[in-house]
C-alpha cells in the first residue's frame, strides 16, 4: 500500500512542479516592465515570449484578415491552388521582414488566406505590411577583394568607434570587433542589432559604396544556433522576378546525384539578357533577393545561353529547395487579393475582456469552492485542490502547447470550473450510499470511485467529443473555445479521478483513521 502511494505522489509531485514552472515564463512575461526588458537580452525575451500563454487577438488586440485570390484575373495556367500558395509566401516574407510579433498565417480552403497579427491596430500599416507586391530582384555580389577591403575599412572605424565608448580597461576591446561578429560572413541573431547599429554609424557610410549594400539571408539554424548570412551586394538589378517564367525544385546536381535543385526558366526576351548577364560573372555569386532579403547566391559556373538555369543546393534539405522554387515563382503575385473580411480589436477592449473574464473565472471558482466545502466538508476540501490544480494543469497545458487562448477560451475554463467538480459530486454520493450500507470507509471508498468512474467516462467522452467537432467544423474563436474545453476535460479527469483518491487513500491509510468528513 505504502509503495503504491509513494509512486503516485511522485506522479502528481512532477506534474504539479512541471506545470508551475511552465507557468512561470507567462509570470514572468506578465510582470516584466518594458523598461526590464530593454535591458535583458533580445533573446532571454524572444524565449519568454515564446513559451509564455498567448493571447488571441481577441484579448491582446489586433487584426483579423481574410484574403482572397481573385480568380477571373488568374492567368492561362496557373491554379487557384498554386496562386494562393504564392501569395502566402509573399505575405509571410513581408511580416516578417516587419517583425510583427507571433503573427498567423493559414490557408483557408482553396483560394483563401486567413492572416492575424497581433498587437497591430493601425490598419493602415497592415495594409502597408500585406498590399505591397514583393519584388523579386536578381543582383550581383561584390567581388571577394573589394568586400576584404571594405569589411576591413569598417573594422576600424569600429575599433577606434568603440575605444572612445570606454573610459576603462581598453584591452577587453577585441582588435577586430566587427570581423570577430561576422565571421566566415556569418551573423548570429544575438549579434544583429550590434551589426546594424555599427553598419548605421556615419563614419561607417562613409567608406561604404553608394553602389553596394549590405542584405542579410533568412535565419538559418546549424547545431541549434541561429544565425543570417551578411552579404555585400551591387544594388543595381541585374533581372527582377518578371523574368521568370517558372521555378521547380529537381533531384540530382553535377556534384551530387542525390541532392536537391531548383530549375530556372527564362522567358524568351530575357533569355538573352541573361546570357551576358553570365557569360559576363563566370565565378562570381548572383544573389536572388526577394524584399531585400537574400534567398539564395548561387556562384554562376558557365555561361547560361538557353534561360534554363540550375542553383545547386548540396546538403540541402529537400524542403528547403521546395520553399526557394516557391519563393521564386512568388516573386510577382499571379493574381490580385481581395479583402473579404478585416476585423480590428482594440488593446482596450482586448484588456477589458480579460479583466471581465478573469472576474467571471474567480467569482465562479470562490463559489463552487465555498460549495464543496460546506456541503461535503473535509472531503469537500480535497475537491477544491482538484479544482486549483485543474486550472493550474490547464493553463500550464495551453502555454506548453503553445495553444493561443482567445475570450471563447476563456469562457470554456469558466465552464470547466463550473462543472470540474461533477466527477467529485458523483464520487461522493456513491460513498456516501456505500457507508449507510455499513461498509468500512476504505471499502466504502473503493466501491464508489469503482461504480462512478463509467458514468464519469461516459459524461467526459460525449463531452469530448463535442469539443473535437467544433474543432474540426470550427475557425477561429470556435476552434479556441474546442481546445480549451478538450484539455480541460482532460486535466478534469485526471485531478478527480487519480488525485483526489490519492488524497483519501493517503488519509484513510494512517493509523487511527476509522471515518472521514463527507
Amino acid at each position: 500500500m505504502r509503495s503504491n502511494l509513494s509512486w503516485r505522489f511522485i506522479l502528481v509531485i512532477f506534474a504539479i512542479v512541471l506545470s508551475l514552472w511552465q507557468l512561470s515564463y507567462t509570470v514572468r512575461n506578465v510582470i516584466i516592465t518594458p523598461d526590464e526588458k530593454e535591458m535583458l537580452s533580445e533573446n532571454y525575451v524572444k524565449r519568454l515570449e515564446r513559451k509564455a500563454l498567448k493571447l488571441g487577438l481577441d484579448l491582446r488586440g489586433g487584426m483579423h484578415i481574410v484574403l482572397s485570390v481573385d480568380r477571373s484575373k488568374l492567368p492561362e495556367g496557373v491554379s487557384m491552388k498554386d496562386a494562393r500558395d504564392r501569395a502566402l509566401e509573399i505575405i509571410r516574407n513581408r511580416i516578417d521582414q516587419f517583425g510583427v510579433s507571433e503573427p498567423e498565417i493559414a490557408r483557408q480552403g482553396e483560394g483563401r488566406i486567413v492572416i492575424q497579427l497581433p498587437g497591430i491596430v493601425d490598419r493602415e500599416r497592415a495594409k502597408e505590411i500585406i498590399g505591397k507586391t514583393a519584388l523579386l530582384e536578381f543582383k550581383l555580389v561584390e567581388s571577394p577583394e573589394n568586400i576584404e577591403r571594405i569589411l576591413k575599412s569598417i573594422d576600424d572605424i569600429v575599433f577606434e568607434y568603440e575605444l572612445k565608448q570606454v573610459d576603462y580597461d581598453t584591452t577587453l576591446i577585441p582588435q577586430n570587433p566587427f570581423l570577430t561578429l561576422v565571421y566566415r560572413g556569418r551573423v548570429t541573431e544575438y549579434d544583429l542589432p550590434i551589426i546594424n547599429k555599427y553598419l548605421s554609424l556615419e563614419e561607417v557610410q562613409g567608406v561604404i559604396p553608394k553602389d553596394v549594400e549590405f542584405l542579410f539571408s533568412k535565419t538559418k539554424v546549424e547545431d541549434e544556433l541561429k544565425y543570417k548570412v551578411i552579404y555585400l551586394i551591387r544594388k543595381s538589378q541585374l533581372l527582377t522576378g518578371e523574368a521568370l517564367v517558372d521555378a521547380r525544385m529537381g533531384i540530382g546536381t553535377q556534384n551530387s546525384p542525390t541532392s536537391p535543385r531548383v530549375d530556372l526558366t527564362m522567358k524568351p526576351d530575357a533569355r538573352r539578357k541573361w546570357a551576358r548577364i553570365t557569360g559576363g560573372n563566370v565565378g562570381r555569386q548572383i544573389a536572388i533577393i526577394l524584399d531585400g532579403v537574400v534567398q539564395s547566391a548561387p556562384r554562376v559556373v558557365e555561361r547560361i545561353a538557353t534561360g534554363n538555369s540550375m542553383i545547386e543546393m548540396v546538403g540541402a534539405d529537400i524542403k528547403v529547395a521546395q520553399d526557394l522554387a516557391l519563393i521564386l515563382r512568388a516573386g510577382a503575385l499571379p493574381a490580385p487579393l481581395e479583402t473579404i473580411e478585416e476585423r480590428t480589436v482594440g488593446p482596450t477592449l482586448g484588456s477589458d475582456s480579460v479583466r471581465r473574464a478573469g472576474n467571471a473565472m474567480f467569482v465562479g471558482a470562490i463559489l463552487v469552492l465555498v460549495f464543496m466545502g460546506i456541503y461535503y466538508r473535509g472531503c469537500g476540501l480535497i475537491a477544491d485542490l482538484a479544482v486549483i490544480l485543474n486550472i493550474v494543469f490547464l493553463l500550464a497545458l495551453l502555454s506548453g502547447l503553445g495553444a493561443t487562448l482567445t475570450l471563447p477560451g476563456m469562457a470554456g475554463i469558466v465552464l470547466i470550473i463550473g462543472t470540474s467538480v461533477d466527477a467529485n459530486v458523483l464520487i461522493y454520493e456513491r460513498i456516501r450510499e456505500e457507508l449507510r450500507a455499513g461498509k468500512t470507509i476504505r471499502a466504502a471508498i473503493g466501491a464508489g470511485y469503482g461504480r462512478a468512474l463509467k458514468t464519469i467516462l461516459d459524461a467526459n467522452i460525449t463531452t469530448l467529443l463535442m469539443a473535437v467537432v467544433l474543432y474540426y467544423f470550427g475557425t477561429g474563436p470556435i476552434r479556441g473555445f474546442a481546445v480549451t474545453l478538450s484539455l480541460g476535460i482532460l486535466c478534469n479527469f485526471f485531478t478527480a479521478i487519480f488525485i483526489t483518491r490519492l488524497a483519501l487513500d493517503y488519509i484513510t491509510s494512517r493509523p487511527g483513521v476509522k471515518g472521514i468528513a463527507i
